[in-house]
């Protein structure tokens, strides 16, 4: 297990300087963050979807792995109800409360989970094919549902209910969850998957994947911005607590409670530490709840997460 927990501590460190060089290159205008959106348009409409396929269509689906489903959206709603509990103690406004909700829950379990799972378990198809059906249906949609219907309940905007569910049909439509139906199908066919013919395909999809990592950490590291954090240090102590601590307690106290797989309890704590998805601070803004805050949130979130996770990690499997 101790080698395990190193393993991970390295991942994430490797994955901290892989970003921070890419904000020196920034520095050194080498790249531009003009091209956040192209890069993260060619990571969720093509490296990502050929990433779920792949794992998932070559990786038959089976009923435990729902169970891991239900147990991380469980513990991102339980995660939701503490934190709301805590920002009605601390008195703060509605739209910093809708804020502190959607940065202190579902994280970025696709930008950097699926990366940290593929090196901290090298070559194990259990393990990503865990994590990808995790991250997309038990974080994935939840994102997409009910982080906008917080953040339009709790924001000064007039979007409403109707809003939600056009992002929810809009994620329906998307390429990953498009990509997730076609890969579960898919693996249902093994004679088709391991026909030699398809050999090239599959092994196209491989090399694709591995531009997975490098291409999380360039996003990364042009969204990175470096300002005054003392106004919402109170804020980011408790979204910190939340995401690193209360909510991989709630996955392992579900994964113990369903007798889970060591395997699956060490990825689902690792997706549920993750930090604050960047799609928090879109949501934010699209919804009047304090973006500004919501983005510096985030940045602090993914800083924490580089000690925090390994420090979850061993604290839960040593």
């Amino acid at each position: 297990m101790f080698y395990t927990t190193l393993h991970v501590t390295e991942t994430i460190l490797a994955f901290a300087l892989i970003v921070l060089l890419v904000v020196l290159l920034k520095k050194k205008n080498i790249v531009s963050a003009d091209d956040i959106k192209s890069y993260t348009r060619l990571m969720t409409t093509a490296i990502m979807p050929a990433v779920i396929f792949l794992q998932l269509s070559t990786n038959p689906v089976n009923g435990r792995q729902f169970i891991l489903v239900l147990i991380m959206f469980l513990a991102g709603i339980a995660s939701m109800i503490v934190t709301w509990f805590i920002g009605k103690l601390m008195r703060l406004k509605r739209e910093t409360l809708g804020m502190l909700i959607i940065s202190s829950t579902f994280g970025s379990s696709s930008l950097i989970g699926y990366p940290l799972i593929e090196f901290a378990f090298p070559g194990n198809v259990v393990a990503m094919s865990d994590a990808i059906l995790i991250s997309e249906l038990g974080v994935g949609v939840p994102i997409f549902t009910l982080c906008p219907l917080v953040a339009s309940y709790y924001g000064s905007g007039n979007s409403g209910v109707f809003s939600m569910w056009k992002t929810l049909l809009e994620y329906l439509k998307s390429p990953l969850f498009l990509s997730v139906v076609a890969g579960i199908v898919f693996s249902q066919f093994q004679v088709i998957v391991k026909n030699p013919l398809l050999a090239p395909m599959w092994e196209a999809l491989r090399m694709i994947q591995g531009t997975l990592t490098v291409l999380a950490c360039l996003i990364l590291g042009l969204q990175l911005k470096f300002g005054s954090v003392r106004k919402i240090l109170p804020l980011f102590i408790v979204s910190s607590i939340i995401q690193i601590g209360v909510q991989p307690f709630f996955t392992s106290f579900g994964a113990d409670l369903v007798h889970a797989p060591l395997l699956d309890k060490q990825v689902l704590i690792l997706i549920a530490a993750m930090p604050s998805a960047v799609l928090g601070t879109v949501f934010a803004t699209q919804y009047e709840c304090d973006g500004e805050a919501a983005s510096e949130m985030v940045f602090l979130n993914i800083m924490v997460s580089l000690i925090g996770i390994p420090l979850v990690y061993y604290a839960m499997f040593n």
